[in-house]
């Protein structure tokens, strides 16, 4: 079996105990998951943790800073269940092995120099302002961000090859949202469709990121923009893409698809290239008979390009789908329901649905 194989196979196990732990029958909250156990659990001074947790712990500083960290995520616990908080624990656990990694401190039993200090810091600090995003309750659930963070040295072969310019190491740090709670059918299938797995091993010397927003969450629907980004450190530019995952909820929960949105033969097609060409015309007005209309039309109604919010239909162009370059980045283009009541399905789910 590949390094790769095996790099990626970790990866899926971890990936795969981190959803069956979420995905218990009754999504519970019980004493389990009170505020004092959650604190202990992410205690960096309490017996049994890493010997980096116990460096953190040594190190005022850096102590500080995790405690700031602890104290968020323990609120932030308020709200989900036992497995949810099992979860969470995990999750900040795996992201401070990453740091130290991140930050060149390969022995974990190494006091940091003065220049990882700085790094880790940093890293802390970062931490400490987004872990109240930890957990986002809107459109009648409980979001909890996933998160598959790991970081290895880089090889001797690329740090030579890099010389002064060569990193500390590979990165990889794949976030998605789970439907925390009681686990529904329709919010299991979410949380199935939603989950993201790494596309490259760490001794593949490329760096990879995915984050997410929620586009809008409610009874029938939830819609999620991923934004996809992979760095290799042998090639010159990074590549950046996006996607949506939209779940219609009002039906066991599945993806959605464009007979969800427009009625057969009303001729949506050429509506929404035509709108996205304006707009994207009206974005680069320095390129000649720009953009091509084929391009555009090729993925304007690609139906996992598109993001529902409830204003409307957000159409996605990343970069390379209009007939423009990487520089030129991804593009999106709103098209109010308003304007596109004519051409939707009656039976759409909101906010898609026309008003009545």
């Amino acid at each position: 079996m590949s390094s790769r194989t095996l790099s990626t196979l970790g990866a899926c196990v971890a990936f795969a105990a981190l959803m069956s732990c979420g995905d218990s029958a009754s999504g519970a909250k019980t004493e389990q998951s009170s505020a004092t156990r959650v604190a202990a659990a992410l205690d960096v001074c309490a017996e049994g943790s890493s010997d980096f947790a116990q460096n953190v712990c040594e190190n005022a500083a850096l102590a500080a800073l995790d405690n700031q960290v602890r104290e968020t995520l323990v609120a932030e616990s308020a709200a989900i269940s036992d497995a949810g908080a099992q979860l969470l624990v995990q999750n900040q656990n795996r992201w401070r092995e990453a740091a130290r990694v991140s930050c060149g401190i390969i022995d974990p039993d190494a006091a940091p120099d003065a220049t990882q200090q700085r790094c880790l810091e940093g890293e802390f600090r970062a931490r400490a302002q987004e872990a109240s995003t930890a957990v986002q309750e809107t459109g009648g659930y409980v979001f909890q961000r996933m998160e598959l963070v790991n970081a290895t040295p880089v090889t001797a072969e690329i740090a030579s090859s890099m010389g002064d310019n060569a990193p500390h190491a590979v990165e990889r740090n794949i976030r998605f949202p789970r439907i925390d709670g009681p686990q529904t059918p329709e919010i299991r299938r979410f949380n199935e469709l939603v989950a993201q797995q790494p596309q490259f091993g760490l001794e593949d010397g490329t760096n990879e990121t995915v984050d997410y927003v929620i586009s809008y969450a409610g009874p029938e629907l939830i819609s999620v923009k991923f934004i996809l980004s992979s760095d290799s450190l042998s090639a010159a530019n990074a590549t950046t893409t996006m996607k949506a995952v939209t779940v219609v909820m009002a039906d066991g929960g599945r993806p959605l698809t464009a007979t969800d949105v427009f009625r057969a033969d009303s001729g949506w097609q050429d509506f929404i290239t035509g709108r996205a060409v304006q707009q994207i015309a009206r974005e680069f007005p320095d390129y000649p008979n720009f953009p091509p209309r084929r391009d555009v039309y090729e993925t304007a109604t690609k139906s996992h390009l598109w993001l529902i919010s409830e204003r409307g239909l957000v159409l996605m162009f990343p970069p390379l789908s209009f007939g423009g370059s990487h520089a030129d980045g991804g593009v999106e283009v709103t098209i109010p329901w308003a304007d596109l009541r004519q051409y939707l399905n009656p039976a759409a789910p909101a906010p898609i649905r026309p008003a009545v």
